[in-house]
């Protein structure tokens, strides 16, 4: 590029700088044609995955000389038709992008090419039907003849046998030239036959390569138009969305009862159909969700007047106004699923958690999942068996977890394994950074638990009987079986009064119940009982322990209770 080029390049790559264009409608692509068009070939090196689409880099490096150059990316697998949605360069070094254009592989002129020519094997194949057709006619037609000659001569034979009138000569050479005749009709058919299924083969074997080479031409090409002002070496990469890819999180919680600890793995489940594998690439993974950020509705206003029968049928509607008509034409955000991918890439970053994976990966394509570390770590443990026998009289291992990754934690499944061994599906609720959270590992059969109703009566209180007391007492028997001191947490009920002439009393509680702040502020609240009982190893004088209590309800004589359940 001569010296007054690189000025004018110079010149215009200012202008784009400081958006002073010679016009509204020109741009620096407009201006400036490009000194070389390079056709490149590109993989997917990075992918940006949402939960429901991802965002896909491809790059090459390139040696270019000083002046314009327009970069063609082709073979980009198109799956699903889907095209280049949000396409955006980026250029290395100095180099500038002053534009970037995406368009179908396929001409309207070339996909006609392509139709022209179907078109033409069909009338070939049309032709050579219709001369098949017509041979095998005529073939049909000798052979119908020659079975004619045979029965005549047969007819003969049967006539004058015996007699001086038949010539054995003359019948044999007659039989000899229907059975050459017969023969020489049927290889021919054959013949026909064959050349037809040939024919039909090599039709079908053109029709496929022509699909194959239209597949591989009408994909999606990227153009991207770079500025080059000094020579060299540089990397140029596109970015664009595609749907059919998604993630979500998993874990492994794995139980050790020697161990203060827990290891949790925290893994993405990756599932991708994009058309193509991605082979060795920088995955980050990002909890934004593509959403529709929609408007609320706008109010519309009632008018009121004074009361008049003919009119009190209309006083009381909503009269749409400028406001109203206007709200109705606004366009529903995020109308496409690409959109919505798009304002997910937008939002990441902000309250979005974005991971980014270690070292390069690699996820077929076509919709097998794929399991993804993103990060193991050790989680402080406490462990707490818990039985609620009011409802079962089962004894269940909570685990209570400290989150010390550094990572929020995102709700999903989780496979938990005791001992080394699979107990079943969990699920992990979201979780901040240094959070709190539990993980029930279920029945441990190493405690029993039973409880009863001992008595249930109610008598009259008060000097002359205006009063009603029912009082109802219960036992709960625990049992540890274990080779292994145990604390349980037992949780029971009492009514709730709903009434202030009814009192609701808990005496004779033994051993005393809990006393911690939560129990206080919010379970007792609720008509919750909680116990925190120790149970030593089997066979020790404290290896089964009883919680005993009485419920009084107190009302007027004259008020029913409600049933009340044990």
């Amino acid at each position: 590029m001569r010296p007054i080029q690189l000025l004018m390049l110079g010149f215009l790559l200012s202008s784009l700088a400081s958006d002073r264009l010679a016009s509204a409608s020109e741009t620096v692509e407009d201006l400036v044609l490009p000194t070389s068009t390079l056709e490149v070939a590109s993989r997917v090196d990075r992918v940006v995955l949402y939960r429901g689409g991802a965002e896909l880099r491809r790059s090459v490096t390139v040696t270019l000389e000083p002046g314009v150059h327009e970069l063609v990316f082709t073979g980009i697998p198109d799956a699903g038709n889907q095209g280049l949605q949000g396409l955006r360069a980026s250029a290395g070094s100095d180099w500038t992008v002053i534009g970037v254009q995406t368009s179908a592989g396929l001409s309207d002129g070339e996909r006609r090419a392509f139709e022209l020519e179907s078109e033409a094997w069909d009338e070939q194949r049309l032709r050579a039907q219709a001369r098949r057709a017509m041979t095998e006619g005529g073939l049909a037609a000798d052979l119908k003849f020659i079975d004619s000659v045979t029965i005549r001569a047969g007819e003969d034979a049967t006539r004058h046998g015996g007699t001086d009138a038949l010539d054995l000569e003359v019948l044999r050479r007659q039989l000899e030239f229907v059975r050459e005749e017969r023969g020489r009709i049927q290889s021919a058919m054959l013949r026909s036959q064959d050349e037809g299924e040939a024919l039909e083969a090599e039709h079908r074997r053109r029709v496929a390569q022509q699909e194959e080479k239209i597949k591989s031409l009408d994909v999606p090409v990227a153009r991207v138009r770079v500025a080059v002002v000094e020579g060299g070496t540089a990397e140029v990469a596109i970015r664009y969305l595609r749907a059919g890819a998604s993630w979500s999180p998993a874990y492994a919680v794995r139980s050790d009862q020697a161990k203060a600890v827990m290891p949790i793995d925290f893994e993405a489940v990756v599932v991708q159909s994009t058309g193509e594998d991605w082979t060795d690439v920088k995955i980050a993974l990002s909890s934004a969700t593509p959403s529709s950020p929609g408007l609320p509705p706008d109010i519309r206003p009632v008018y009121v007047g004074p009361s008049r029968p003919e009119y009190d049928s209309v006083a009381t509607q909503s009269v749409p106004d400028e406001m109203t008509r206007s709200s109705k034409s606004r366009p529903s955000p995020g109308s496409d699923a690409m959109a919505a991918i798009r304002n997910a890439a937008i939002v990441s970053g902000g309250t979005a958690v974005t991971y980014e994976l270690p070292g390069l990966v690699s996820v077929a394509d076509g919709g097998a999942s794929s399991n993804l570390r993103i990060a193991s770590f050790e989680a402080p443990a406490t462990r707490v068996l818990v039985t609620r026998p009011v409802e079962s009289e089962q004894v269940y291992l909570r685990v209570d977890l400290v989150n010390q990754s550094g990572f929020v934690l995102l709700a999903g499944k989780a496979a938990l394994f005791m001992e080394g061994e699979y107990v079943g599906p969990s699920r992990i609720e979201e979780v901040p950074a240094g959070g709190g959270f539990e993980v029930w590992f279920g029945p441990d059969p190493a405690i029993t638990v039973s409880r009863m109703v001992v008595a249930r009566d109610t008598q009259s209180t008060g000097l002359l009987g205006g009063g009603r007391q029912t009082s109802i007492e219960y036992r709960i028997e625990l049992r540890n079986d274990g080779p292994s001191a145990a604390t349980v947490e037992v949780w029971d009920r009492r009514p709730v009064s709903q009434l202030e002439d009814i009192e609701v009393r808990i005496v004779d509680a033994s051993p005393p119940m809990a006393d911690d702040a939560v129990y206080r502020g919010l379970a007792a609240r609720r008509g919750l009982l909680k116990w925190v009982i120790e149970l030593g190893p089997a066979g020790s004088e404290d290896a089964a322990q009883t919680i005993s209590w009485t419920v009084r309800i107190n009302r007027p004589s004259n008020l029913e209770l409600s049933p009340i359940p044990d």
